[in-house]
């Protein structure tokens, strides 16, 4: 049941596309300026965060996805280093989180949570990106990827979901029937991200109960359903054939894990819980590196 539970802890996507519109700046990170700007969605709009640079790229743009429950502040870290570096590092909130809108449509999937993040990257002008996703959201990267082999230069899976079908599906329906119903309420949500967050820095614990507060309730039971009726992750990420990277939590994988299902190389960080990105920001910072060390220089 644990292992249940913990493959419930993931996000999401949307569709659509529009010119960004301003959503006030934040002060910049070493590399420049952030820009807070809000992008149209097939469902509404999306709170995105990118940052002049001030020069020419460093490689593709690296765009983080969040899990779920979460916000594209759970990647800070991430983004501070990556753009110090020259690197223009992007990060949203998907549908129904944080300061974006809720899905209009009520629509809460991996394919809706898909089609926003192509809407993102034309929005944004973007060409070929590196997709950086926790959680939930290796259901998005395997699924964005294999619809837009062209568009995607790799791939990082961070203590993400490979593929949740292989839990008792008694149990699944029960757990699914219980979460997508309207009495499973905000404290119900909150209780289930507490045993995944056992080993958490206090700090992240505090980020992640604050974040999961401003989800739009229905989103949490309707996307884990999402994860455990996902599939064939082999098969639909086949017409991609570029590298991939694992960073999980732990020295041995997860059976449902994207480490074990797709067969990437993994590498371990201890000493953290499921938030790994919160808990151990520089070890996960060095492992993004190292992959993106692998590809081409230019974007």
């Amino acid at each position: 049941m644990r292992d249940l539970l913990w493959i419930c802890c993931a996000v999401p996507l949307a569709c659509a596309h529009g010119a960004p519109s301003s959503a006030g700046n934040a002060p910049g990170t070493p590399a420049g300026r952030e820009r807070l700007v809000m992008v149209d969605g097939t469902a509404g709009r999306l709170r995105v965060s990118d940052a002049a640079l001030g020069g020419a790229a460093v490689g593709p743009a690296v765009v983080f996805l969040h899990g779920l429950g979460s916000d594209l502040e759970v990647w800070r870290a991430q983004l501070d280093h990556l753009r110090a570096e020259g690197r223009r590092a992007i990060a949203y909130d998907q549908r129904g989180h944080g300061g974006s809108d809720k899905a209009r449509d009520g629509v809460y999937t991996v394919e809706a949570l898909a089609q926003d993040l192509e809407a993102v990257r034309k929005a944004l002008g973007l060409g070929r990106v590196v997709l950086v996703g926790h959680s939930l959201s290796g259901t998005v990267l395997t699924t964005y990827a294999g619809a837009h082999a062209d568009a995607v230069a790799g791939l990082v899976y961070v203590d993400a979901v490979g593929e949740a079908n292989l839990f008792p599906k008694d149990e699944v329906a029960a757990l699914v029937a219980r979460e997508t119903a309207q009495s499973f309420g905000r404290a119900e949500q909150r209780a289930t991200f507490e045993e995944m967050l056992e080993g958490a820095r206090p700090a992240t614990r505090e980020a992640v109960v604050a974040a999961l507060a401003r989800i739009d309730p229905p989103a949490f039971g309707l996307l884990r359903k999402g994860i455990f009726e996902f599939e064939d992750a082999k098969a639909r990420l086949a017409p991609w054939r570029g590298p991939a990277a694992a960073i999980e939590v732990g020295s041995a994988p997860r059976p449902f894990s994207a480490a074990t299902v797709l067969g990437v190389p993994r590498t371990a960080v201890q000493d953290a819980s499921h938030w790994v990105q919160l808990d151990q920001p520089e070890a996960v910072s060095r492992a993004i590196d190292a992959f993106l060390a692998t590809l081409p220089s230019q974007p």
